[in-house]
């Protein structure tokens, strides 16, 4: 499987489970409040998701940082979109805006944001590009926070250890030395890197059904036949390796880098 897969498939992945996306991924919020307390003390910020998704992270933000923000929400996919605008004005939140748009050529002006920030998004992306267009978005005194897995951290998890051909599948994902050298490459800087481990709980019904409904795109790169065979297999290992079916336990892993010009 190629790094960069079509954009079609992508679109077309998100584009169907849009509607349930923030029902099948957990939302977590301690990286959300680490970038808070990174930011400068500015009285007004202005900021950029990119590959915000439904905004789950985007909402996350905004509950944060409150009125001192507003947020440029962009993404590819225009039903992501969609339901990221019910779902903030649902909240009561109204200081975002929210655009489909491509991060390898960003709707915003050069030199306007205080921060960008993207959240398990930076493997969709054409990384150099991505990085092209942070640099030239950002102000002289601009941050980008990027949180996303690495490849090793994906082949610990519960579906890198037990779902057959998932790390293989998963060749989109990067490694922190290559994250590195395309920040470097793009002449810009890491000022602070964080590891975040999350411990999960759950049951062997529901991850099943998180499998089922694509709970990671990962999955959406299975054949039909591949997917089944790999569920089954997947099942069995739970079995074998568990007592409790009922309370299964493990750590998710992620890194957030923290760059500058």
């Amino acid at each position: 499987m190629n790094r960069i897969i079509s954009q079609r498939k992508t679109d077309s992945h998100f584009s169907k489970i849009a509607s349930k996306y923030k029902n099948l991924r957990t939302t977590d919020t301690d990286h959300i409040q680490y970038i808070k307390n990174q930011l400068s003390k500015k009285s007004q910020i202005v900021m950029a998701d990119i590959g915000c998704g439904d905004g789950r992270y985007s909402l996350e933000l905004l509950k944060c940082l409150g009125e001192d923000c507003y947020l440029h929400c962009i993404d590819f996919n225009e039903n992501m979109i969609k339901y990221l605008k019910s779902h903030l004005m649902d909240q009561g939140i109204f200081n975002f805006c929210a655009a489909p748009g491509d991060a390898s050529k960003l709707p915003l002006e050069s030199e306007t944001m205080d921060y960008i920030v993207t959240f398990n998004a930076i493997h969709h992306f054409d990384i150099q590009k991505f990085l092209a267009e942070v640099y030239e978005c950002l102000k002289d005194d601009g941050r980008a926070f990027i949180y996303t897995r690495l490849r090793n951290q994906n082949s610990r998890n519960i579906w890198g250890q037990y779902f057959p051909l998932f790390s293989e599948m998963e060749d989109r994902l990067y490694e922190f030395d290559e994250l590195q050298y395309a920040i470097k490459k793009a002449d810009m800087r890491i000022v602070h890197t964080n590891i975040f481990g999350h411990n999960r709980t759950s049951n062997l019904d529901d991850l099943v059904d998180k499998a089922k409904n694509n709970h990671y795109s990962t999955f959406d790169l299975y054949s039909e036949s591949e997917f089944k065979k790999s569920l089954d297999i997947f099942k069995q290992n739970i079995i074998d390796n568990f007592d409790d079916l009922e309370n299964i336990q493990w750590q998710d892993e992620n890194i957030l880098i923290e760059i500058s010009k």
